[in-house]
C-alpha cells in the first residue's frame, strides 16, 4: 500500500536566540573563506581556489572580519584552447564566526588593502592578526550567539507502510535562519502530546537536513511541535509551536463542522429568570458526537451546567440545550450578554464555535399591566410622570399633539409582560385603578406611546395606545397609588427598538 498523506499544517515562527558567554581562550584559528563561497564568486575551481586572507577588524555585529583574495588557474584543451591556461581572480569581504566558519561574504569591486602586520583585540580579549598573507583568530571569552530559531515549520501526519504493518507517521519540515543556516550541525524536533499520556516523540537531523520523520503517532491526539537548530555557537530557542491533531487509526482526519446557537427568549430576558440556549452542530460526513461548552460574557450562570452532550437530530445534524440565567445588575439595567457555544469536535469532526446575544433586563416585573409615558418624554435622563390624574398634562408627543383626558398613566391590558415594542395595549379607568401596583419597584419597564385614543366617554372611558419604545425607569420615592396619587421617575435605559 502506498503511503498516504492525510493531514497537513504549515505556519511560520520567528524569534531570536539569546547571547551566550564564550568559552575560554582558544589557540590560533586560521581564517579562510569557505571553498563553496569562493566558488560562488569566481565561478571556477580548477584544483582548488587559493586564498590570501587579511583580517581587517571586527564587524558591526562583533564578529571577526577581513578581506580575501582568491585565485584559480584553469588549463585549456589542445584543440580548442591551444593548451593555454586562464587565471580567475577576485576579492571578497568576509565575516567569520568565533570558530572560523564563514558567516557571510560579499564580492568586492576591486582590490582591498593587504596589511600583512594588522592586529586588533576586542573587549572580550578576542584577537585577530595577520602573518603575511594569512589571518588568524585567538578567542578570549567571545559573545557566542546561538542561531535564531527556525521558521516555516510545517507538520503533517499520514499512514505509512512498513513491511506488513501500517502506522501513523509525522513529517516535520522547517527553514533555518538565513544567516546561520549553512552552519547548522544538527536540528532536533520534539512533538509533545497535549492532554494525553501518549509518549513524547523526538528526532534529530544531522547537518543542514531540514526534514525528519517521527512515529508511531498516537491516533486522534493533539501534538505541540517545535524545532531547534544547533551550530558551533549553541542551540537556538525553540520555534513557535505548531499544534495539530492526528487522524484516527485508519488515517481519517477530522472534517469541518459548523456550530450555530440561539437563545429563546433572546430579548427582554428579566434578570434572575432563565432563557434556553440551543446549539446545533452540522457535518456533511456524518452526525457529530461529543459535547458543546457554553460561556457568557456577562454576569450570569448556567444552572444545569455550562455544557451539554449532543443528541442526533437527523443525518449530519446534532444539538443540545442549556439554561442561562443572567444576574441582576442594577447599575446596568439593560445590557447585552454574548453567549458562545464551542463544540469540542470528535475523531472525525473538527471543533467549531458560534456566538449570539441575549438582552437581560435588571427590572422588577409588575404583576400585570405597565405604566405609560409619552414619546416626547422618552430620552435617557428625562424626568417623567408615571401616575397622576393629570397625567396628560405632563406628557408630550415627539411630533406634537395632545392626549385624551382621563388617562392616568397605567395600561391594565398589555399583551406581553414585560411590554414589548409593537404591542397594542388597552385600559379603562376602573381597570387601571384596580391594577396599578400598591408598591412601586425601583426599576421597571414602561411603555412609550406616540398615540392614545379614547372611545369618548368619561367615567367609563376605554383607552388604546401603541408601543413605539420600551424604556427602563428608575422610580422616585414617594409613590402613592389610587386616584389622586402620583408616581415619578427618571428614564435610565432604552430596551427597544
Amino acid at each position: 500500500m502506498a503511503r498516504r498523506l492525510i493531514l497537513g499544517i504549515v505556519v511560520s515562527a520567528s524569534c531570536c536566540g539569546a547571547l551566550a558567554s564564550g568559552a575560554s581562550a582558544a589557540g590560533p584559528i586560521q581564517l579562510l573563506l569557505s571553498q563553496g563561497a569562493a566558488f560562488s564568486i569566481l565561478g571556477h575551481s580548477c584544483g582548488g581556489i587559493q586564498e590570501r586572507v587579511y583580517a581587517s577588524g571586527f564587524a558591526a555585529n562583533g564578529y571577526p572580519a577581513g578581506n580575501v583574495y582568491m585565485q584559480t588557474r584553469c588549463g585549456g584543451s589542445g584543440r580548442g584552447g591551444g593548451y593555454k591556461s586562464t587565471t580567475y581572480t577576485g576579492w571578497a569581504s568576509t565575516v567569520w564566526t568565533w570558530f572560523g566558519e564563514t558567516l557571510s561574504f560579499a564580492r568586492l569591486p576591486g582590490a582591498a588593502e593587504e596589511n600583512t602586520s594588522f592586529s586588533a583585540e576586542d573587549s572580550h580579549h578576542d584577537r585577530i592578526y595577520n602573518v603575511g598573507s594569512s589571518a588568524y583568530l585567538e578567542t578570549g571569552t567571545p559573545p557566542l550567539r546561538p542561531p535564531a530559531a527556525p521558521t516555516g515549520v510545517g507538520v503533517s501526519v499520514g499512514l505509512y507502510e512498513s513491511g506488513s504493518s501500517e502506522y501513523l507517521r509525522m513529517t516535520v519540515g522547517w527553514t533555518a535562519a538565513a544567516e546561520t543556516g549553512a552552519l547548522v550541525t544538527s536540528s532536533t524536533v520534539t512533538a509533545t502530546p497535549v492532554g494525553s499520556k501518549a509518549p513524547v516523540l523526538s528526532a534529530t537531523a544531522s547537518g543542514t537536513w531540514s526534514t525528519v520523520y517521527l512515529g508511531p503517532v498516537a491516533p486522534s491526539t493533539t501534538y505541540r511541535v517545535s524545532v531547534t537548530n544547533t551550530d558551533a555557537e549553541g542551540t537556538s530557542e525553540p520555534s513557535t509551536p505548531v499544534e495539530l491533531k492526528s487522524p484516527n487509526a485508519d488515517g481519517e482526519s477530522a472534517g469541518p463542522s459548523t456550530t450555530s446557537v440561539y437563545c429563546e427568549p433572546a430579548t427582554e430576558v428579566v434578570a434572575g429568570t432563565a432563557t434556553t440556549c440551543t446549539a446545533t452542530v452540522i457535518n456533511t460526513t456524518g452526525t457529530p458526537t461529543g459535547t458543546v461548552a457554553f460561556a457568557s460574557s456577562g454576569a450570569g450562570s448556567f444552572p444545569s451546567g455550562a455544557s451539554c452532550a449532543l443528541s442526533p437530530h437527523s443525518e449530519g445534524v446534532a444539538g443540545c440545550s442549556v439554561s442561562y440565567t443572567p444576574s441582576v445588575t442594577p447599575a446596568t439595567p439593560v445590557r447585552s450578554d454574548t453567549i458562545t457555544a464551542s463544540y469540542g469536535g470528535d475523531a472525525l469532526r473538527a471543533p467549531s464555535n458560534e456566538s449570539t446575544t441575549v438582552q437581560p433586563l435588571s427590572i422588577t416585573v409588575l404583576a400585570g399591566g405597565s405604566f405609560v409615558i409619552g414619546s416626547g418624554e422618552s430620552e435617557v435622563g428625562q424626568q417623567v410622570t408615571l401616575w397622576s390624574q393629570y397625567w396628560s398634562m405632563w406628557q408630550r408627543l415627539a411630533g406634537g399633539g395632545t392626549w385624551p383626558l382621563g388617562f392616568s398613566g397605567f395600561a391594565a391590558g398589555i399583551p406581553q409582560n414585560p411590554p414589548r415594542c409593537g404591542d397594542i395595549w388597552t385600559s379603562g379607568m376602573a381597570s387601571a385603578l384596580a391594577a396599578v401596583p400598591a408598591v412601586m419597584p425601583e426599576l421597571i419597564a414602561v411603555v412609550v406611546s406616540s398615540s392614545i385614543s379614547s372611545d369618548g366617554s368619561w367615567s367609563s372611558s376605554m383607552f388604546q395606545g401603541d408601543t413605539v419604545k420600551v424604556d427602563v425607569v428608575r422610580t422616585d420615592p414617594g409613590y402613592t397609588p389610587g386616584y389622586g396619587g402620583k408616581g415619578t421617575g427618571t428614564v435610565v435605559a432604552q430596551v427597544c427598538p
